[in-house]
Order: C-alpha cells, then sequence, then structure tokens
C-alpha cells in the first residue's frame, strides 16, 4: 500500500543520495551508476504522489528532477571528457522520457545536446539506441536521420516490429492510425513484460509496484503524438488522464 510514511521514507533516502549527484566532490567516473538510480528512485516517487493523492503537480516536478539528474551526470562526463562512460549511452533514455512525460521540451532538449549521437556497442542495445535516436529527433525537430535508424531498428528487430519500432515509425509520419494501433501494441508490449516479471517471481517492493501502475514512458510517447499534432484518447492503460492534464504550478526549482 502507498501512503504518506512510505512516500516520505522514499523520499529521505533519494534526498540523500542526490546530494551525491549534485556534489563537485562526487567522482565523475562513478556518478553514471548513482545517477540513474536516483532517477529510478526519483520517478517512483513522482509515481507514489500520483497514486496516493492524485497530486499531478508533484508527479511533474519529480519528473523533472528525474531529468535533471540526468543532465547533470552528462554534463559532468562532457565537462571531463568522459565520453565512453558506460551510462552515457543513449539507449538509457528513462529519464529523457521523464522530462518529456512532464512536457519539460527545453529540458529534454539539454538532455539530447549533452546526449551522444553515436551507438556505443557493450553500453547499450542497438534497438534502444535507434528508439533513443529517433525520440531525440521527434523533440528536435532534426529528423533527418530518422529513416535510416528506422532501418537499422528494423534490422536488429530481424524484420520483427514491436511496439517501441511501430510508434516512432507512425510518429514520424504522423500516421494517426497507424499511431493509434502502434501506441496499442506498446500497452500490450508492456502487459507482457509485467506478466514475464510476475512469472519469473520479481520482487515487488513498492517501486516496481508503482511503475506497473503507471507507464511513463507511454506518457512521454502521448506528449511527442500531442507535439506531432495527432490526436489521443483521454484514457489509456497505464497512462490515466491525471497523468495528463497540464501542470499548474510551475516547477519550484532546487
Amino acid at each position: 500500500m502507498i501512503n504518506e510514511e512510505l512516500v516520505n521514507s522514499h523520499a529521505y533516502e533519494t534526498a540523500f543520495w542526490m546530494a551525491g549527484v549534485y556534489s563537485p566532490d562526487y567522482p565523475a567516473r562513478l556518478l553514471g551508476e548513482l545517477a540513474t538510480d536516483v532517477s529510478n528512485k526519483i520517478r517512483a516517487i513522482a509515481i507514489f504522489r500520483l497514486l496516493s493523492d492524485g497530486k499531478s503537480n508533484s508527479f511533474y516536478h519529480n519528473l523533472i528532477r528525474s531529468g535533471l539528474v540526468r543532465q547533470r551526470y552528462l554534463q559532468r562526463c562532457r565537462d571531463e571528457n568522459l565520453l565512453s562512460d558506460h551510462f552515457r549511452a543513449s539507449g538509457r533514455y528513462l529519464p529523457l522520457f521523464d522530462a518529456i512525460a512532464a512536457a519539460d521540451f527545453m529540458l529534454a532538449a539539454s538532455i539530447i545536446d549533452l546526449s551522444p549521437t553515436e551507438y556505443m556497442p557493450g553500453h547499450e542495445y542497438e534497438d534502444d539506441h535507434c528508439y533513443a535516436q529517433i525520440s531525440h529527433g521527434l523533440v528536435t525537430g532534426r529528423t533527418e536521420r530518422a529513416q535510416e535508424l528506422l532501418g537499422r531498428f528494423e534490422r536488429y528487430l530481424e524484420g520483427g516490429r514491436n511496439g517501441r519500432f511501430l510508434v516512432v515509425a507512425a510518429l514520424l509520419e504522423k500516421d494517426q492510425q497507424a499511431f493509434d494501433l502502434a501506441f496499442e501494441q506498446l500497452l500490450s508490449d508492456r502487459e507482457r513484460e509485467i506478466a514475464a516479471d510476475k512469472k519469473r517471481r520479481q520482487i515487488e517492493s513498492p517501486p516496481i509496484l508503482a511503475f506497473r501502475r503507471i507507464f511513463v514512458e507511454g506518457l512521454a510517447i502521448l506528449r511527442l503524438a500531442e507535439k506531432v499534432r495527432l490526436r489521443t484518447e483521454g484514457e489509456y492503460l497505464f497512462c490515466p488522464s491525471i497523468a495528463r492534464i497540464p501542470m499548474t504550478e510551475p516547477f519550484p526549482g532546487e
């Protein structure tokens, strides 16, 4: 059960580790793992807030904080020339999608600017790389590499087409019917992932249970659909309307 005590406990722990992310003395070569973990924790807190008391502003603010953690890590990598760091690969896109889901496209653009454009074998899967890079183009409007990336994505899938491939293909074409079908496929893929996790008896910690309820990646895809002027429904499985209403309180900063 998600309650105020649980939320406060996770928030306290996350604040402790976040101090390391923003400490100039924390070694940059160790920052990637910490930043990834902190972003995951903040995303969980965002969902806790939404599920416990319907606080959509707090939901968005925490998603923005997750994106800022990724931005901080990537900036340290650039500043200290750690361009081959394992966690820097663009296929690690969840914090970027947090920023997009919160409709903070300026933050998303900053994360993209700091992210590598090249594929980093051994540090990311090629399909994740292609998915991320196409998403980058949808945010920035620079889609000149999109068809080449889509082809690589499809070849990696060996001719198959999963929900991620289908949604970015539909977004690039601004094809309403294709997007509607593709998004349903993405949600079905998520259902299967959850079922597989349950079957292998994944530890059902509060964050895991929260991630099973709210699909932030799906929310980000809906934001991108709106950005390219496609229609979306009010309610979707894992993507409730309360997680999509406009933010009414500006991000307070840090």
